[in-house]
């Protein structure tokens, strides 16, 4: 397998409908908090659940709305060549930016836009100065890549907060004092009686105590007594807490196979050369990799395309260079249209 899924697909994922001012709203922080590594806001919003997990945000295009779609779908290049993980674009702007010297408070990406949002902490006059260097620097990176489905926006850094932004952040500010001291002395004690915790954190609304653990472990009542000792010691409110047992096994196959999807992803999001409008992967009860592409089940040829790119993905998850992920385990391949039916 030598060649990389390229060339002859284009546009359309506007359509796709995402909670636009949950989004708008973990954009905004994402953006004031990043920092030269991966950042949740990245490339995508992962919905987590027991059926899939869906990574939005990939690849489009117009290539096939011709009665001669058959003939090019019978073309689509196999992408053999991505087997490891593309650093993030976001990442890579923030980075190149900050060691120029530019005074870049953060950079996010929103989907499905794909809008690259670089924000400069400084007055106007320093933002009209840099921002056509900060232009040029960025779209230098996403060219490098052949990324050329991106926009991006130069904005400023505003830090003002309304009245109401400022009690809601007093709130959560106190909330976070007042069970942060306790936070090391209850995962101090816990990890001292042999718990394994896999996660551990508070949640402002509802107030909740967030733990996860493995499946095996039976001690939850003493786990809840140490908690809530700790709090009285501590003269902090009791809040509700919330015990998630992790089966270990499906969670190793889980990031696993989370991987797999991520490098069969990376280096395709920036580009407008395919028709997959998101991919995702479930691994309950076994592994299930999927592409939402971006033609409708009625469309002429669709299931004919839907077949050929079912086969890119097989032979990419059956190469020699995934044989250590995939660990010849069984899995499932379903290519969903637009109208979100199975049509391979």
């Amino acid at each position: 397998m030598s060649h990389h899924l390229s060339n002859d697909i284009k546009r359309e994922i506007d359509q796709i409908k995402v909670p636009e001012k949950e989004l708008n709203q973990v954009i905004q922080s994402a953006i004031k908090n990043s920092k030269e590594k991966k950042p949740t806001f990245k490339k995508r919003l992962l919905y987590f659940g027991s059926v899939a997990v869906l990574l939005f945000g990939l690849f489009i295009s117009s290539a096939f709305i011709s009665p001669a779609m058959a003939k090019v779908a019978s073309k689509i290049p196999y992408f053999g060549q991505i087997f490891e993980p593309k650093s993030d674009i976001v990442s890579d702007i923030a980075k190149e930016l900050r060691k120029r010297g530019y005074k870049i408070s953060g950079v996010g990406v929103s989907y499905p836009k794909k809008e690259i949002q670089v924000e400069i902490d400084g007055s106007g006059s320093y933002i009209s100065k840099v921002r056509g260097e900060v232009e040029k620097i960025t779209q230098e990176i996403l060219q490098s890549k052949n990324y050329d489905a991106y926009t991006f926006k130069i904005s400023k850094y505003n830090d003002y907060k309304g009245r109401g932004d400022a009690e809601k952040d007093k709130r959560n500010k106190e909330f976070e004092e007042e069970y942060t001291k306790v936070h090391q002395v209850i995962h101090k004690e816990l990890t001292k009686r042999g718990y394994n915790l896999l996660s551990y954190g508070m949640s402002y609304k509802p107030k909740t105590l967030e733990i996860e653990i493995p499946k095996t472990e039976t001690r939850i009542k003493e786990l809840k007594q140490v908690v809530n000792h700790t709090f009285k010691l501590n003269h902090v409110d009791l809040i509700p807490i919330n015990i998630k047992k992790v089966d270990m096994v499906k969670k190793e196959q889980e990031n696993r196979w989370s991987d797999i999807v991520d490098i069969m992803s990376a280096d395709l999001l920036g580009k407008k050369e395919y028709k997959v409008r998101m991919t995702g992967f479930s691994v309950h009860p076994e592994p299930e990799v999927q592409a939402f592409i971006t033609l409708s089940s009625s469309e002429e040829h669709s299931k004919e395309f839907a077949e050929q790119l079912e086969k890119v993905i097989d032979n990419f998850l059956q190469s020699d260079q995934m044989e250590t992920r995939v660990r010849g385990e069984s899995y499932h391949i379903k290519i969903f249209s637009k109208d979100n039916k199975v049509i391979n």
